[in-house]
């Protein structure tokens, strides 16, 4: 049986368990381990196929794993669960990892490339900064979240060392659009699933959600901030707002990527 996989109630931080305790650790280091494997043994190789191939792995070690998830909670509680839908903010890398490597268009991989690299950073760091929402009551669901948002965060760093991403000031406007580009078509795509799927199936059936990117107009977002400006303002306003945000937060990972660089290659002096 599935649910024999399930944790004693008491691990869970809902219950009173440590959210940062050994179980977060251990895949911390884990997450430590393979990136310096990556970057100490594969990226100095400056291999593109090389490269091309970590980044496919994982992206098909994701849709295994997701197709993994979805059964499970099928077969769990009889029905799919709409709201599981893969196709949120965290989701996406999933897809573009598997299908980038294969982009014979340069341009276009590059830009899969960036938005990795930027916005993947994004959604893998700052849920394990706060990863309460990691810990299901199951134990290899638990296990997926923190395989899924390390595997972004160690994919979004690999990319930025192996394709020299933030290098320059002048390639900010290139790579930084070029990477919101594809998280815009990303938003798109979620808005028009919203739009379709509500008035097609589940304004009749109440019992199911379905919000992807928490854009949905038919239902107030749940993500910290966008909630509170939800209601203060028009749909399409709450909507550029929540693109503008997402993308001044990439382009902030894009300064820190190059802050660093440029503090690498001119140390301050004693």
């Amino acid at each position: 049986m599935l649910t024999d996989w399930m944790w004693d109630p008491s691990f869970l931080p809902k219950n009173g368990g440590a959210m940062y305790g050994w179980f977060y650790w251990m895949w911390m280091i884990i997450m430590a381990v393979e990136l310096f494997l990556l970057l100490r043994y594969v990226a100095p190789k400056k291999n593109k196929k090389l490269n091309d191939r970590v980044i496919f792995i994982y992206g098909l070690i994701m849709v295994i794993t997701e197709i993994y998830k979805e059964v499970f909670f099928c077969i769990e509680h009889g029905s799919y669960h709409w709201n599981l839908f893969p196709w949120q903010f965290c989701s996406v890398p999933m897809f573009v990892a598997f299908i980038a490597p294969l982009v014979r268009n340069e341009k276009i991989q590059q830009s899969m490339y960036r938005f990795l690299s930027f916005f993947g950073l994004i959604a893998g760091i700052s849920t394990l900064v706060l990863p309460e929402g990691f810990y299901w009551d199951y134990i290899t669901m638990t296990c997926h979240s923190f395989f899924w948002h390390t595997s972004i965060t160690i994919m979004g760093i690999f990319l930025i060392v192996t394709q020299g991403y933030a290098k320059s000031l002048k390639n900010l406007g290139r790579e930084g659009l070029s990477a919101s580009a594809v998280f815009s078509v990303a938003v798109i795509i979620a808005l028009a699933l919203n739009c379709i799927a509500y008035p097609l199936y589940f304004v009749r059936h109440k019992e199911y959600y379905f919000n992807m990117f928490y854009i949905s107009p038919y239902y107030e977002t749940s993500l910290p901030l966008f909630r509170d400006i939800y209601p203060l303002v028009p749909y399409p306003v709450f909507l550029l707002i929540y693109l503008v945000l997402f993308c001044l937060g990439a382009f902030v990972v894009w300064f820190v990527t190059f802050s660093i660089r440029k503090a690498f290659r001119h140390p301050l002096k004693a």
